[in-house]
């Protein structure tokens, strides 16, 4: 016998939470949803599983892998669109000689493989849950969703009630799938950790404080934290990697690995990963921009302590030498130019591949026409930008910072490169090439920064920068002299 397994697409119903994640793999207990999947079939003898992917397949390959583990071998195919994979499970059935099993990768009925017999489709509350039993040779149908009423069904299968259907089709089931798992009311269903308590599971190294309270049932996977006065459950699963902060509340509902939850939050019947939440109640998702409500621990850390607590104090040593210089500009710039002290966006840096998990900061810096030459530069950006350097947004040397909007526009490539490194107020570009570099000279210069990027090579770019500054050797400017008439 072989399983055709349909581990497609994404689910609207989850408003965006399986962007970066196949739904298949959303966490049940303490693994993927599909993993159970896996388990109860190769429990039940099932040893060649054909996987129709579409979605983020490469997460789903890289997670299961080719099978070993369970003593089976896994195969995989990708179809261009959800509406292309059950032809793709035509063509495998057709080139077996074996019985066929569809499954699922959104839902788990609870039966007996040896008792079906061909053309059984399996039903959950009249709807068919997208597994089927065929006989070897036997075509599929040209066509069939899950979740079709038992009675709309093609002509020659036959329906078949299952008692209990775990499902991830939707966030409310999905709560209730976690519910039925950890109960243990779902037979067969494998979960980590030990129980501390009927019903309540803890994985290793948790962290626990006293006067917290578990009310099962209660999964909590392993490197937790659960703060002072916290309350876990009744029916909630904090993924691994997990802070809850103290006076918090979980209670039905779910926390991803990876997940910061701040003081004092009620959560109640809610699905969150990181700083998005969704609202199975009202069937809606929410993104929290504030880090100390809601946040994301997998995150590379975007502090690099040591090198910002280097440069805060670099700054305050220029501040305390050139702040009469700067009020002087800002007086002349403003009352003068008419230019104005103001703030804009830039995007902290390091950060995630996944935009979800991109922040902004604000820097400092006076609005003027352009970048005219380095003279204008150093008024308009430098010195005011030593106060963002000062609060911790902005690093002294790095790459240019960029708005959100400008960093989605970037290329692949370069934005794979932007992410991983800083934000400064002197570029590798700047200093190389002028403020008017080109794009394909700022380019190289921050693919050659981050290649390179160290506190030695900090400290000689800051020197060449302010030699450039002083000297006005740099390209595509007519000294510095010619620098302040532009101001």
């Amino acid at each position: 016998m072989i399983a055709i397994l349909f581990a497609t697409g994404q689910n609207p119903a989850f408003h965006g939470l399986d962007d970066s994640l196949p739904t298949p793999l959303l966490p049940l207990g303490d693994r993927p949803f599909l993993q159970h999947v896996i388990e109860f079939l190769a429990r039940a003898g099932v040893r060649r599983f054909e996987f129709i992917l579409s979605h983020l397949p490469e997460k789903i390959e890289a997670c299961l892998g080719d099978g070993a583990r369970w003593g089976c071998a896994f195969h995989y195919h990708l179809v261009p669109s959800v509406g292309d994979a059950f032809r793709q499970a035509r063509t495998i059935a057709a080139g077996t000689k074996d019985d066929v099993l569809l499954a699922s990768g959104s839902s788990l009925p609870a039966f007996e493989l040896a008792d079906l017999t061909p053309g059984a489709m399996l039903c959950s509350e009249g709807l068919w849950t997208g597994w089927g039993f065929f006989g070897a040779g036997a075509p599929l149908p040209a066509s069939l969703e899950s979740g079709t009423p038992a009675g709309s069904l093609p002509d020659g299968l036959n329906a078949v009630a299952v008692e209990r259907c775990l499902s991830i089709e939707t966030g409310e089931e999905l709560l209730r799938s976690q519910r039925e798992c950890l109960d243990g009311s779902f037979p067969g269903l494998m979960t980590g950790g030990r129980q501390a308590e009927p019903g309540i599971w803890i994985s290793r190294n948790v962290v626990l404080h006293p006067s917290a309270t578990l009310q099962a049932p209660v999964f909590i996977g392993e490197n937790c934290r659960i703060g002072k006065g916290a309350q876990i459950g009744p029916s909630a699963v904090v993924g691994a990697n997990c802070i809850v902060d103290a006076h918090s509340s979980v209670v039905n509902s779910m926390v991803a690995p990876g997940t910061y939850v701040g003081e004092a939050l009620e959560l109640e019947s809610v699905i969150v990963d990181r700083n998005r939440l969704v609202n199975v109640r009202i069937g809606a998702s929410f993104l929290v921009s504030e880090t100390f409500l809601l946040g994301n621990l997998t995150m590379r850390a975007p502090g690099r302590p040591l090198e910002r607590w280097r440069d805060r104090l670099l700054a305050l040593l220029l501040l305390l030498f050139l702040w009469p210089v700067l009020l002087v500009s800002w007086l002349f710039l403003s009352f003068v130019k008419g230019e104005k002290l103001t703030t804009r966006e830039a995007l902290a840096l390091p950060a995630d591949t996944d935009p979800t998990n991109w922040r902004s900061v604000r820097l400092l810096l006076i609005a003027g026409a352009g970048r005219p030459g380095r003279a204008g530069q150093f008024f308009r950006e430098f010195l005011p930008g030593l106060l963002s350097v000062l609060t911790g947004n902005v690093f002294l040397v790095g790459v240019r910072p960029r708005s959100r909007r400008e960093v989605e526009a970037m290329p692949p490539d370069w934005q794979s490169v932007y992410l991983t490194t800083k934000a400064g107020l002197i570029t590798e570009a700047d200093t190389m090439f002028g403020p008017d570099a080109t794009q394909d000279e700022i380019y190289t210069g921050e693919a050659f920064y981050s290649a390179t990027e160290s506190a030695w090579h900090d400290l000689r770019l800051a020197g060449l920068w302010f030699w450039k500054l002083l000297a006005g050797a740099g390209k595509n400017t007519s000294g510095i002299a010619g620098d302040f008439e532009n101001l």
